[in-house]
């Protein structure tokens, strides 16, 4: 019998952008946001946590001792086709704000993630006479903390 394998191409994500923060820091709250896609989508860069690594060298010993230090919820550093619809407009103009914004991933599978952070840049590359005009957009996440302090890199919202 043949088996469905559990991997999946990146073709068909979708990456959105919403203004101002949810009601509530859960799946709900994030999934009433109203979100504005982000077009054109070329590379989409990466999310989760990312651990510092703390290292221990004492002179008793040679071996260094690692342990985990703080954590980084990732860069989403999108690479788009510049086509000025809603949400590379939305992008480009939080460049002027120091607020957090809300993304979602919406994966080909159908899990969706929800996370917050800043737009860092909006860069627009002009290439050769056969090149497409595009944008380097970046996306510095921040941790969402969830009802009761915990702190997670992204609402993960598992395909129905």
């Amino acid at each position: 019998m043949a088996t469905t394998p559990k991997t999946f191409s990146s073709a068909g994500t979708t990456f959105s952008i919403a203004t101002g923060a949810p009601a509530t820091f859960d799946a709900a709250g994030f999934a009433a946001q109203t979100f504005a896609v982000i077009g054109k989508v070329k590379n989409g860069g990466e999310f989760g946590k990312q651990f510092e690594v703390i290292s221990n060298n004492y002179l008793s010993q040679r071996g260094t001792e690692k342990r985990k230090g703080t954590w980084n919820a990732g860069t989403l550093s999108l690479t788009v086709d510049v086509n000025g619809d809603d949400g590379q407009v939305a992008c480009e103009s939080a460049l002027d704000s120091d607020a957090d914004y809300t993304f979602r991933v919406v994966l080909k599978n159908g899990d969706t993630h929800y996370m917050r952070g800043i737009v860092t840049g909006f860069r627009v590359t002009i290439g050769g006479p056969n090149d497409m005009t595009s944008a380097a957009i970046g996306l510095e996440l921040n941790p969402v903390f969830l009802a009761g302090g915990t702190e997670v890199a992204s609402v993960k919202v598992p395909a129905p």
